[in-house]
């Protein structure tokens, strides 16, 4: 290993300059000696938990920045990732971390910190299940959202509203039809929003079965792909179609379908009259649009909550029985995890507060729970996902050496051939930059 190859360290992927690092390691022996006796032993009373201190520095102008970094990584709480030039990829606990500033000494910082072994826990603590957790606020959030629209509905005032909520199954409809699915599972959940279609004017007296019936096939949109994260990409189609005013166009007649052309001229005139109904109608519509948004994104973190998101990154044989590969699951990355878990609290604190301006408490509530499930999910799983890391090299080289190089494992080196479309992988040219996934 050269000297410019040692200089590099990094820990939770920020990068430092490695100054030092002084580990012990070894048995613990205990000796057993006797007064006025000749012989002794020494009692091997197991291993000594590895430990190194580390020393590094920051230099140049953004030497601070660099810093802020760095001291931000080491604070996260919990084992993570650390990356030794000798060594390699190790898996650490961080212990006591310093710095040094020197006003002498311009666009310098130095820190140390201590790393531990992690090891195994022979008495480990219960830990909550916070995938299960999810599932469980999502319920109840749907429930709540339920419940509002029950108490908002008016059933007297139903006139445009069910050829409303038909254009709600039809935009399912079509969202659905590009899921990688078995055949069989589609079939039934098509069949399900054909019978809900066949009773719709049936669910309009009663508005607790009609957002149960409606939001329960929107729902469950994730059982009709193997991989419930593919149900994302639909659930966040029906939030863009219908954040808007598609609800009150579509009871007021102000939706293509509903426009009727005669001697050359298109129209489309309301059917109420009354302006007080019409205002009841309107109503109507803005709880369905309220209804559809919020059980929109408290299904996308069901999604989340139920998928297995542990993908092995090692080439293995893979058997995939349908043609539309929806075997497949969706391989992700800590940082997409978070990123997908980030997106879906903010919408659930924007919908809480929408919920407080409407009086809406209980879907207040149960939205903030849900968005405290939602980010202990991600957290918890996120740090047990592979990290992604971008690798720019300095000489033309095979994928099988970067492989090793990054991962420390040559059979990662297909992984990062699907992940970059590589068409020549036995020259990586300096120019390309790499992304590379690794545990």
């Amino acid at each position: 290993m050269s000297f410019e190859e040692r200089l590099m360290a990094s820990v939770r992927g920020v990068e430092f300059y490695l100054d030092e690092a002084d580990g012990e390691s070894g048995r613990r022996a205990i000796p057993h000696a006797y007064p006025k006796k000749e012989l002794g032993y020494t009692e091997d009373n197991g291993k000594v938990l590895t430990q190194e201190r580390i020393n590094g520095r920051c230099v140049g102008e953004d030497y601070f920045t660099e810093l802020k970094a760095i001291l931000e990584a080491l604070n996260k709480p919990g084992p993570c990732e650390f990356v030794h030039p000798w060594f390699g990829i190790r898996k650490v606990q961080i212990g006591k971390v310093s710095h040094k500033l020197v006003n002498k000494v311009d666009g310098l910082a130095t820190f140390s910190f201590e790393v531990f072994e992690v090891g195994e826990n022979l008495f480990p603590t219960a830990k909550r299940d916070t995938a299960n957790q999810v599932q469980t606020e999502s319920a109840k959030a749907q429930d709540a959202a339920n419940g509002a629209f029950e108490d908002k509905f008016d059933e007297t005032a139903t006139e445009g509203v069910g050829d409303m909520v038909d254009q709600f199954f039809d935009d399912m409809d079509e969202f659905t039809r590009g899921l990688p699915s078995l055949p069989a599972d589609l079939r039934e959940w098509t069949d399900r929003l054909m019978r809900a279609k066949d009773s719709l004017g049936n669910l309009l007296a009663y508005p607790g079965e009609l957002a149960r019936e409606t939001m329960g096939l929107l729902e469950n949109v994730k059982s009709v792909v193997m991989d419930p994260m593919r149900a994302l990409d639909v659930y966040q189609n029906v939030e863009n179609r219908w954040n808007g005013m598609r609800a009150e166009l579509a009871v007021t007649g102000g939706l293509s379908r509903n426009i009727e052309s005669k001697d050359g001229k298109a129209s489309s005139v309301s059917s109420v009259a009354n302006p007080t109904k019409q205002q009841a109608v309107l109503n109507n519509a803005q709880a369905f649009k309220h209804l559809i948004l919020n059980s929109a994104i408290v299904s996308k973190a069901a999604a989340m909550g139920n998928a297995d998101i542990s993908v092995p990154l090692v080439d293995q044989e893979e058997q995939i029985k349908s043609l539309s590969g929806a075997e497949r699951q969706v391989a992700l990355t800590g940082q997409q995890l978070t990123s997908i878990g980030h997106d879906i609290a903010n919408k659930l604190a924007e919908l809480s507060a929408d919920a407080v301006e409407r009086g809406d408490s209980s879907v207040w509530r149960q939205f903030r729970a849900l968005r405290q499930a939602v980010l202990a999910d991600t957290r918890a799983r996120a740090e047990q996902l592979p990290q992604l890391k971008l690798y720019r090299g300095t000489t033309t080289a095979p994928v099988s050496l970067i492989a090793w190089q990054e991962t420390g494992n040559t059979e990662t080196r297909q992984s990062i051939v699907r992940r970059n479309g590589l068409s020549n992988p036995a020259f990586i040219l300096p120019s390309q930059t790499i992304e590379v996934i690794h545990e």
